[in-house]
């Protein structure tokens, strides 16, 4: 078997009649430091998988899940895939796109945990959740204020069926138009801005989850009245949000 390193895909050629994965690692942890968002596997090239083969793919789903690593094998036959499926634990962590342009779209829309890229400076960060849009003007004003950069941030809600990094087309577009609404209401501002997405299986605590990990020095959040007066579950974004987090935290309470 032949395995191709290029930018961010490692492509396999040939059949795969045994395990791989200790060749293959070192190739993925290495093009996973060039390219943090993560690395797409192109199988369309393997002709065949056997049994021991088949373990190549289980092996590479165990170290997904140990290092949070985002990766996304694409083009495996429906051949190849029923050999593999025959392993125990691959479908739990692998995350599988039907062809290579798929697979980068997710890429590119999310990463599996947080963001890797670091911006240095003050940073006030909007996450796309509730009344973001009555928030805004408020973020804009904090930002020019504090000489600080907006992070635009979108969570993508991933059901606990799937693995967290499974390519979900329909909500990457969905992720996609809404950092770019946003992006177009901020473009007269003179606010600098960088567009995030991360996945989680909660919004909210995803959301919460970024700014405690990414330590912003505001964080504005938009909210609906209605929502936060109903109690239950919305009360908790309060709470969420201010938990463990040094900076600054607005809420913007909206009319819906």
């Amino acid at each position: 078997m032949i395995i191709q390193a290029k930018g961010d895909i490692i492509k396999l050629k040939g059949a795969l009649t045994e395990n791989q994965w200790p060749a293959i690692r070192s190739a993925v942890s290495l093009l996973l430091d060039e390219h943090p968002r993560g690395v797409v596997i192109d199988a369309s090239g393997l002709t065949e998988v056997s049994e021991a083969g088949a373990y190549t793919f289980l092996d590479a789903s165990h170290f997904i899940q140990a290092h949070n690593a985002r990766v996304v094998v694409s083009g495996l036959s429906e051949d190849i895939l029923t050999a593999i499926r025959k392993i125990p634990g691959v479908r739990s962590q692998l995350v599988i796109a039907s062809t290579l342009e798929e697979a980068q779209a997710s890429l590119e829309t999310g990463s599996v945990g947080i963001a890797k890229e670091k911006h240095i400076g003050p940073t006030v960060l909007v996450p796309l959740v509730g009344a973001w849009k009555s928030a805004m003007p408020l973020a804009v004003s904090e930002a020019l204020k504090r000489h600080a950069m907006i992070h635009l941030l979108y969570v993508l809600q991933i059901p606990r069926n799937l693995a967290l990094g499974v390519p979900v087309p329909e909500m990457e577009k969905v992720a996609q138009e809404v950092l770019s609404e946003a992006e177009q209401m901020l473009k007269k501002s003179g606010v600098k801005l960088r567009k995030l997405s991360i996945r989680a299986r909660d919004v909210v605590e995803g959301a919460a989850k970024y700014a405690i990990e990414t330590n912003p020095d505001l964080v504005v959040v938009g909210y609906f009245k209605e929502d936060l007066a109903r109690g239950g579950n919305s009360c908790g974004v309060v709470s969420s949000f201010c938990q463990d987090i040094s900076g600054d935290v607005v809420f913007y309470c909206a009319k819906a």
